[in-house]
Parts: C-alpha cells; structure tokens; sequence
C-alpha cells in the first residue's frame, strides 16, 4: 500500500516498522507465505518500506463480490478510508488488482500497473523527482 497524502499512523501502528530500502528480496521475503508478516499489508511511505504485517479497515460495503476474501476487502476498505493505492494479490490466482477511493480494479498486468502506479504516484512531477520515484516503482517484484 502506497501512503500519500493522508497520514495512515493508526494503521502503522498494527505493524512491524522496518522502514527499509526497498528491494526485491525484502519485499518476497516479507510476502513469503510462512514468514510471520506476510498476511498483513506492507505500506511504503516515501521511498521506503516503511512498516509491514500492518492491519487494515475491512470494508462494510455490501455490495462486495462474494468471491473475494479478506485481503480484497481490507484494501477497499483503506482506500475508502485514505487516499492510498493498495495493490492486492491473490495468493488463490496470483490476480492483480488495485483499490483506490473504494473501487477494486482486477486483472491488471505487472506491465499495466508499473504504468497506473507511475500515473498515480508520480503525475507531473518535476524530472529530478520522477526519476526518483520511477526507479523506486521498478524496484518492486510485482512490476516489470
């Protein structure tokens, strides 16, 4: 989950913090299915790993497509609570997906959403910052 402008402490708070340099096999290793923080959610503020294993708002919207789990409605639940972008993925199909402002988007391709993610994280940005933060995108795993 990506921080922006709306602070998410609370939800920092119910995580490890390990505000790290973000890397490839630190993120696998964090998401590694028998490591103890692998079922909460990872927030990235800034350019860091900032805290991981971290607890999320379930949604009550009952309109929820019942095929989706827990993961699914926590990420909708915090992008109805913040304006983060909260990438899922399925550990059932290895689904991408993206929640912002309570709508889940699925299917995405680590292509399509290295491009959405630059969209919505970078916008215009001025050149030094962009680079920046494109080189961090292309950091995580699930991006090519």
């Amino acid at each position: 989950m990506f921080e922006r402008t709306t602070k998410i402490g609370d939800v920092i708070k119910t995580g490890t913090v390990i505000d790290a340099e973000p890397t490839e096999s630190l993120i696998k290793n964090v998401f590694f299915n028998k490591a103890p923080l692998h079922d909460g959610a990872l927030v990235i503020r800034g350019y860091r790993l900032f805290s991981a294993g971290c607890f999320l708002p379930l949604s009550s919207n009952d309109g929820i497509n019942k095929d989706l789990g827990t993961r699914h409605r926590a990420a909708l639940g915090m992008s109805e609570n913040s304006d983060a972008v909260v990438v899922v993925v399925s550990e059932e199909t290895g689904t991408i997906s993206l929640a912002i402002d309570g709508k889940l988007t699925r299917g995405y391709t680590p292509e399509r959403l290295k491009d959405e993610l630059i969209n919505l994280l970078i916008g215009s940005d001025e050149k030094k910052d962009k680079d920046k933060k494109e080189g961090f995108i292309k950091k995580l795993p699930f991006v090519k």
